[in-house]
This record gives structure tokens, sequence and C-alpha cells, in this order.
């Protein structure tokens, strides 16, 4: 039997879980102890190396770039506790190193400088620059440029070659709501170490939530956002505990949008 179950997690982008019910058979089962057997033996011959022996690549600078990304595009500590959406609370001043390039070769650059630019969704990568409208600013890698010294040798080189000054500057970029990710707002706004990911389901334009009691005071701004950052969402319920004896359902409360229950 094959079920299809459609999850999200606040922030992240939905999937489809194919779950499919299965039975293990007597000799099935004895394949692990005979697999064991057999790299045993493999092990103590000479030449043979197996691939579970080797490294597996580690998650942990991933890991530790999300963190720090966070810290420098999370919102202003001041939205903590916020119960009712203040878009304009966002607001925040961040400082980005920057490279000025003549505008007609910023796209050949580009291609070049993927590693030390700014990887940040909703934010332009490359900028007008207000004192020159001949040049460009190209936003950089907070965590990887500093100085001139943070551009490799073929960047360099490349820079050599179109004529660029590796000269970094700094830009006081302004974020705003539109910046942060869902996860990130709900993360600033609940209450410190609280779990802020729920899984929910979407059926048309209704987004259907299983919020926790922690959450519960947040509910209707977590239904704006909800709506403000998932394009076709134009209704939020919460399923509450309370069951309806005619038909078994679990009832819905409209946390924010629509109450239009006809899916479209």
């Amino acid at each position: 039997m094959v079920q299809w179950i459609l999850w999200r997690p606040f922030g992240f982008s939905r999937r489809l879980l194919k779950v499919e019910s299965c039975s293990i058979t007597e000799s099935e089962s004895l394949i692990p102890l005979a697999w064991t057997s057999l790299t045993q033996k493999l092990r103590k011959a000479p030449g043979i190396s197996l691939l579970g022996q080797q490294k597996r690549f580690s998650t942990m600078p991933k890991v530790e770039t999300n963190e720090r990304d966070s810290e420098l595009f999370s919102p202003p500590s001041d939205v903590r506790g916020m119960t009712k959406l203040d878009r304009t609370a966002f607001k925040k001043t961040v400082t980005i190193p920057v490279l000025k390039v003549k505008k007609e070769i910023v796209n050949k650059l580009m291609r070049s400088l993927k590693r030390a630019a700014l990887q940040r969704p909703g934010i332009k990568r490359v900028i007008e620059d207000a004192e020159d409208e001949e040049s460009r600013l190209i936003m950089l890698d907070p965590y990887k440029m500093f100085t001139h010294d943070s551009f490799e040798k073929a960047e360099l080189s490349i820079l050599t070659q179109l004529n660029v000054k590796p000269q970094i500057s700094k830009y006081n970029l302004e974020l705003t709501y539109e910046n942060f990710k869902t996860e990130e707002i709900l993360k600033a706004v609940l209450p410190e170490g609280q779990d802020v990911t729920s899984g929910f389901s979407r059926v048309g334009h209704i987004a259907h939530l299983n919020l926790r009691d922690h959450q519960l005071p947040f509910k209707h701004l977590i239904g704006q956002v909800m709506i403000d950052k998932n394009p076709g969402i134009t209704s939020v319920v919460n399923k509450i505990n309370n069951i309806d004896n005619t038909y078994r359902n679990f009832q819905m409360e409209v946390l924010c949008g629509e109450e239009n229950m006809m899916t479209k």
C-alpha cells in the first residue's frame, strides 16, 4: 500500500513523501548478517578498500555557515514577543563588503567571483553605485571577504585581467521584513529556545497547521507570515482538538486570510 504525504516545515520548500508499507521475509532479514560476515573477510584481504571505510563528508561547515548567516541576517531583537505583526519593526542595517567595478564587466566578472559573492536569497548581489553611475557594487560574503588578501589567486588573476583593483569597501545594507525567511521571522518572535517549526499541509489556497501550545499566543502572526511568504496561500487554518461527532473530523480555526474553505 502506497500513500503520499505532503509535508512542509516553516521556511522550507514542501515535499511529497512517499510512504510504502512492506514486510521483511526471513531470507531478507539474513542479508545484513551475510554482508557483515563478507565485509569482515574483505577487510583482512590486502589491497582491498571498502567504501564504508572511507571518511564521509562532514556537514559541519555548512551548519556553521547557516548559524553565522542567521546571526547577521536575523531580525532585530526587539521583535521578540510580538503577537500582532508589525512589518516596519523588522528594519535592520548590516554592513556588507563590496567591490566597485565598471558596469560593462559585471557579468563576466561574476562568473569568476561565485565563491566571494554574497549568496543570500532576496538580496541583489549587484547594486548601483550612488556616487558613480558608470560603476556597480558587487556584494561580497561578509564571512569570507575582509581585505584584498581574502581573494584567492584565481580571483586576483581575473581582477588583474579586467583592470579591477581588489579594494574592498563597506556598504550599509538595509534589511526589511521582505528580506527575512519565514523561519527567521518566527525564531525572532517566539520565546527564545522554543521550537518554531511545525509541519503543515496545503490544499489549494489553504494551509493547514497543527500548532503547539507555546505557539498559540502567536497564531495570528504565524498565519499572516505564512500568507506573506507563500504565494498562492490566501487562508491559514489551525486544527482544534475538538472533534465533530457527526463526521469525526477535526474542527479548524481560521488564523488569517479568507474564510472560504472551498479549495480553489
